[in-house]
């Protein structure tokens, strides 16, 4: 399992090789991972296309003790923008 540092890195394909669980709503995916740290989510907002396989996360969170206290990427994305971050479109054509 790669470090913290390295889980912003991670291509989709790589991070979905590692995934415990995936969330999709239709704005993006949500990769869960775990590690002797906590859970981790990496996000990738490509609205209902599967992210491109060298895609690296738009978005990254954790650790948690509890995978469950992740949002899905639709709510992930509006708490961003409410907090100041940039506006995630999607990518693909």
């Amino acid at each position: 399992m790669p470090g913290v540092r390295e889980y912003d890195e991670l291509t989709y394909a790589e991070a979905k090789q590692l995934a415990l669980r995936q969330m999709g709503d239709g704005y993006g995916d949500a990769l869960i991972l775990h590690d002797d740290q906590g859970y981790w989510a990496l996000y990738y907002f490509y609205w209902s296309q599967e992210p491109p396989a060298l895609a690296k996360p738009h978005w990254m969170e954790g650790p948690v003790a509890d995978p469950a206290a992740f949002r899905p990427p639709y709510e992930t994305k509006l708490w961003l923008e409410e907090n100041g971050y940039e506006s995630f479109q999607n990518d693909l054509d």
